[in-house]
């Protein structure tokens, strides 16, 4: 049986669409397919031999052209109501794995400390972290690769939130990116949160406050006054550096949105692959993307409210949101 390629073939094109170069072969018949064929890599068999073997065709109505946040809503409502026992199963195993991940990372830590070395203890919470990361990611990869198969009309198979761990090594290297990514991110805030405090006045002020008058009541009052005086300044600073967050921060963070989801989707991810597809998908779409976040946020609200036993189901909705809004904006995308 052919496996998947997804090089290049050499000069192969696809015989669904002669137009396109193949991009793998299927896996039951060993045709060559073209990125269009295989759903961008999501798919090991070409669309005839899905239909022969009854998976049959995306089932997912809505595209870049017709989705919007109440469209979505509505699918994703329908969805919820048929599988939501075992979704709301998935996030129960989604926590069982983020505490695994946290005893596993306590664990090492305490036996880094055992060793009374500053960098073997550092190494171990490292190590620690990193499991404890990458545990809890996957786990939550295989929950959303359930969530795909509930919006493409399959049933609820919990069995799927196990089939993601061969990707640790691309969702380490993806975190790691996106980390990297934030770094200049941070340091442009903090910056300009610096430089406004500065330019009206307020570094000076901390400067020229006596803090070791603090023991007396009238010095207590001089510093007290001096500490008032930053008031202003900490107000222009608190204001540019949460501008700075959102401008041009937010054109960052909000296509972090769509990252596992397209780690769960994809067979055979990539780091820059996957941050190449997330912003693409988000391009032109950020306004939106922000209304899903903003709608998930008041799902989560609701059902906490609800006596905090909505939460769970809350939380399986939300997920469900990302996992539609991801199959939305991909579905009809240029090819990226």
């Amino acid at each position: 049986m052919a496996e998947m390629d997804f090089g290049r073939g050499a000069g192969a094109l696809c015989p669904l669409h002669p137009e396109r170069m193949a991009s793998g072969t299927c896996t039951r018949c060993g045709n060559f397919m073209c990125e269009t064929c295989s759903e961008r890599g999501t798919q090991a068999m070409c669309p005839g031999c899905r239909e022969r073997a009854g998976l049959g065709a995306q089932a997912f109505t809505l595209n870049r052209e017709n989705w919007s946040v109440g469209a979505l809503l509505e699918v994703c409502w329908e969805a919820f109501k048929r599988e939501w026992v075992m979704i709301t199963v998935g996030v129960l195993i989604v926590m069982a794995g983020s505490i695994v991940g946290s005893i596993v990372s306590q664990i090492l830590g305490v036996i880094g400390g055992v060793a009374d070395h500053w960098a073997v203890t550092g190494l171990f919470l490292v190590i620690g972290y990193i499991v404890s990361t990458v545990v809890q990611g996957l786990v939550s990869l295989g929950f959303l690769r359930m969530l795909f198969d509930v919006l493409e009309g399959q049933r609820a198979d919990v069995g799927r939130m196990f089939t993601q761990f061969h990707k640790a090594v691309p969702y380490l290297l993806t975190t790691l990116l996106i980390f990297a990514l934030f770094i200049p991110l941070l340091l442009l805030v903090f910056g300009g949160a610096l430089g406004a405090a500065a330019i009206t006045g307020g570094l000076s002020s901390l400067q020229n406050v006596d803090w070791t008058a603090m023991g007396g009541d009238s010095a207590s009052e001089e510093v007290a006054r001096n500490i008032g005086s930053l008031g202003p300044s900490l107000v222009v600073a608190g204001l540019v550096g949460f501008g700075l967050y959102i401008f041009p921060g937010m054109w960052l963070i909000l296509p972090m949105l769509l990252v596992q989801p397209a780690l769960a989707r994809s067979e055979n991810p990539t780091p820059m692959e996957t941050l190449r597809r997330c912003f693409a998908y988000a391009r032109g779409e950020r306004w939106s993307l922000v209304g899903v976040s903003l709608l998930g946020g008041a799902i989560g609200i609701a059902g906490f409210l609800a006596c905090c036993v909505g939460v769970l189901p809350a939380v399986g909705l939300f997920q469900l949101l990302v996992a539609g809004v991801y199959l939305a904006l991909s579905n009809g995308a240029e090819e990226v």
